[in-house]
């Protein structure tokens, strides 16, 4: 059975002016204008979209695609420069070039869906190798570069992507060609490979992932991806965590069998088996915790950072399909309205005492700016977070694992961390929100070892709880089983700071003990 792909109706060619001829394409390529990256990409999207509209032989339309796609791909590549690796949300001008680059793909994929076809409806061969093998790892590498642009700009992924990716590695799997690594091709990967590195990327929730930790994440999936494993599923499976239904003819990613109700059927859906890989990263974490060396456990120097463990255990749990909510979601009849500020400079000067000759300005200097602050409404709540959505152009910046402050009504500021945000359209945003206190102090915080000293937040529970106070801190400041000293407006306290609850990018959360010598003297001298 042929892959199953929506593609324009064809008109011939003598209705529409295109330059296929060898010696015109090539005059038509030095004449693109590579040095400004947005207008190439706009030419070359137009010029691929209309050769898909148009009946030329599978021969010439072949020439053309194998010559056009090396171009393309340092177009998309001198987009990324414009878009990639910079704050989100993304600038009008950012996200027009990000667009750009996925139309610029998609494009590609189509022609790279009509050589395969055209391919596959020919009688006879008479001539050449077998193309085909390199049709479905371009088509793949294609979808699976739009996608992650998505995801790295925390974007909705783009209709009918994912209903191409099953259909074209499913057309592979059924016709023993899962394993092929064409000769021709620029990567020496698989189809399968590029196919379980997508799905395993999506599977990871990389709208829960910090800019800095997606990386991280494609590694472990290059490293230790080979452990998952996919095949046509059974008509009877049994539940259990690690496994994932692939509806071949669904336009979504692989869903848990644990949620997933309906029977199997062996000829269009996929059973993705990622048991032993989430067994294997909970043994790497167990080692990492015990300190070994990083390359003698197959990791990168960069597992040594302190967020990493985390990123191992977040992925472990979204493999393992173990990943479950604490509590429930309660969707609001009547949304609220809610008061935001992103990042620990705003946060600190929002919890700051009011200023008076004699009070510490605890992360405020001469001349910062004041913090901005959004109003944003309710999506849905739960005992532990909130899930909001902000509209308008306002410009701010977002960073999962970011520290937040929340308030409803002029109340005390409730702190929390960015957990997950995505961006459905040009100046909306939704992100959900995990809250780790109702109040802080703005505190500084100096160690006893080296006597540095840095702004904080003093995180205090709420009285009918019985959790403990923590520190939350910039990254590197802090580490366990150190003593320090901290200075609130009523004066200082000796502390022992005990363990790391968590760390991202932007921040650190410990866990502290009063010190058994500590004891409250004068409030400090104010900091000049």
């Amino acid at each position: 059975m042929l892959p199953r792909y929506v593609l324009p109706i064809r008109e011939p060619g003598r209705n529409i002016n295109l330059e296929t001829k060898p010696k015109q394409v090539e005059a038509w390529l030095t004449r693109l204008p590579l040095s400004n990256p947005t207008e190439a990409a706009n030419i070359m999207a137009d010029y691929l979209a209309t050769l898909n509209q148009i009946d030329v032989a599978q021969d010439t339309r072949a020439k053309i695609i194998e010559r056009m796609t090396p171009v393309v791909e340092d177009i998309v590549a001198s987009l990324y420069q414009h878009y990639g690796s910079v704050p989100l949300p993304l600038l009008p001008k950012q996200q027009r070039n990000a667009d750009l680059a996925r139309r610029l793909l998609r494009e590609l994929a189509d022609n790279y869906k009509t050589l395969l076809l055209d391919w596959l409806k020919r009688r006879f061969h008479l001539f050449g190798g077998n193309p085909v093998p390199l049709y479905l790892q371009r088509i793949l590498l294609a979808l699976q570069a739009i996608l992650e642009i998505s995801f790295e700009t925390h974007d909705p992924v783009s209709e009918g992507v994912w209903i191409d990716l099953h259909q074209t590695y499913n057309y592979a799997l059924r016709n023993g060609m899962r394993e092929s690594i064409p000769e021709s091709g620029a990567k020496m990967l698989s189809i399968e490979q590029i196919y379980k590195a997508t799905l395993l990327l999506a599977l990871a929730d990389p709208y829960h992932f910090p800019q800095a930790e997606l990386p991280w994440a494609k590694d472990i999936i290059t490293r230790f991806g080979n452990l998952a494993t996919i095949n046509p599923a059974e008509e009877s499976v049994k539940s259990h965590s690690g496994l994932f239904i692939v509806e071949v003819y669904t336009d979504g990613p692989p869903t848990p069998i644990t949620r997933d109700g309906h029977p199997t059927n062996p000829r269009w859906d996929l059973l993705l088996n990622t048991t032993e890989l989430a067994k294997h990263l909970a043994l790497i974490s167990t080692h990492l915790k015990n300190k070994e060396a990083a390359d003698r456990i197959g990791l990168p120097d960069v597992a040594q950072d302190p967020a990493y463990p985390t990123m191992l255990r977040r992925l472990k749990l979204n493999w393992g399909a173990s990943l479950q909510r604490q509590s429930l979601r309660r969707k609001q009849a009547n949304t609220h309205d809610f008061e935001v500020s992103f990042g620990l400079k705003s946060v600190l000067q929002l919890i700051s005492p009011a200023a008076t000759e004699d009070t510490i300005h605890y992360g405020i200097g001469v001349n910062e700016s004041p913090p901005t602050i959004l109003r944003c409404k309710t999506m849905n709540a739960s005992l532990g977070g909130l899930a909001l959505i902000k509209a308008g152009n306002a410009t701010i910046q977002i960073r999962v694992g970011d520290v937040v402050s929340v308030r409803q009504n002029k109340t005390e500021w409730s702190i929390g961390l960015v957990r997950w945000f995505r961006i459905p359209s040009q100046g909306e945003m939704c992100f959900g929100v995990q809250l780790l206190a109702p109040q802080a102090l703005a505190v500084h915080v100096r160690r006893k070892d080296n006597g540095r000293q840095w702004s904080s937040l003093l995180l205090q529970p709420s009285p009918n709880t019985k959790q403990l106070p923590m520190l939350l801190s910039q990254p590197g400041c802090f580490a366990p089983d150190i003593p320090a000293e901290i200075n609130t407006p009523q004066g200082a306290q000796l502390v022992q700071i005990e363990k790391r609850i968590e760390a991202t990018p932007s921040i650190e959360l410990f866990r502290f003990q009063m010190h058994s010598l500590g004891k409250v003297t004068d409030p400090p001298p104010p900091l000049t």
